[in-house]
């Protein structure tokens, strides 16, 4: 099946552009001769494969749904190379304290525009 366009729109926004381990952000800016360099990628937090780390069993509907993905560049290998300390659990923890995290920030950043609600 596969990760779909608007998903992927969704994870990105979820994540503010930032890596949701480090903050950072997962894009560059462009140069006068150069566009902006996207490095950030979409991490499985239920593996994708069934022997992937931290596999579960789980239908592929949900497998590729952006509740199940994190916004992760430098941090994507370490997640996978690392399944006991980054278990599922820890990678949804840090997910949705990364999420309201952008949220709040949005939301303290906003003046006489439109509010985002959480």
């Amino acid at each position: 099946m596969g990760v779909s366009e608007k998903t992927r729109k969704i994870v990105w926004a979820e994540a503010g552009g930032r890596c949701a381990i480090c903050r950072g952000e997962v894009i560059t800016p462009g140069t006068d001769c150069d566009d902006p360099s996207v490095f950030g990628e979409e991490t499985h937090i239920v593996a994708r494969s069934k022997g992937g780390p931290r596999a579960e069993d789980l239908d592929d509907a949900s497998r590729d749904s952006h509740t199940n993905l994190l916004l992760c560049s430098r941090h994507h290998k370490q997640i996978d190379d690392q399944p006991t300390h980054f278990t599922v659990e820890r990678l949804r923890e840090i997910k949705e304290r990364h999420a309201a995290w952008v949220r709040r920030s949005l939301d303290d950043n906003t003046s006489g525009g439109v509010r985002l609600r959480s």
